[in-house]
């Protein structure tokens, strides 16, 4: 089973760099059973996380969890992906004035 982790950065609170990310992934063969989106969508989320505890102070051990992103083959589980797909959601501008 292919394993990953890559560092939190703070271009991933773009979605088009979370995008790019994951198609080098993809082209690199590192993980199997996700497709770009799928990638994309869990990378901007623990951007999201990431930055959301740094800014407010809150939630330490959510920060410690979401960097480095670990990413897998085939995924996380279906509730953690309905989680990302959620928060893809949310628009950038918002992240941006944050």
């Amino acid at each position: 089973m292919g394993k990953i982790s890559i560092p939190v950065r703070r271009v991933f609170l773009n979605k088009k760099a979370c995008r790019r990310e994951a198609k080098r992934i993809i082209s690199e063969g590192l993980i199997d059973g996700m497709d770009e989106m799928q990638l994309a969508r869990e990378i901007y989320f623990h951007a999201l996380a990431f930055y959301f505890c740094e800014k407010t102070g809150l939630f330490p051990v959510i920060k410690k969890h979401a960097d480095p992103i670990d990413l897998r083959d085939d995924g996380d589980n279906i509730v953690s992906q309905r989680i990302f797909d959620l928060f893809w959601h949310v628009p950038e501008k918002w992240v941006k004035r944050r």
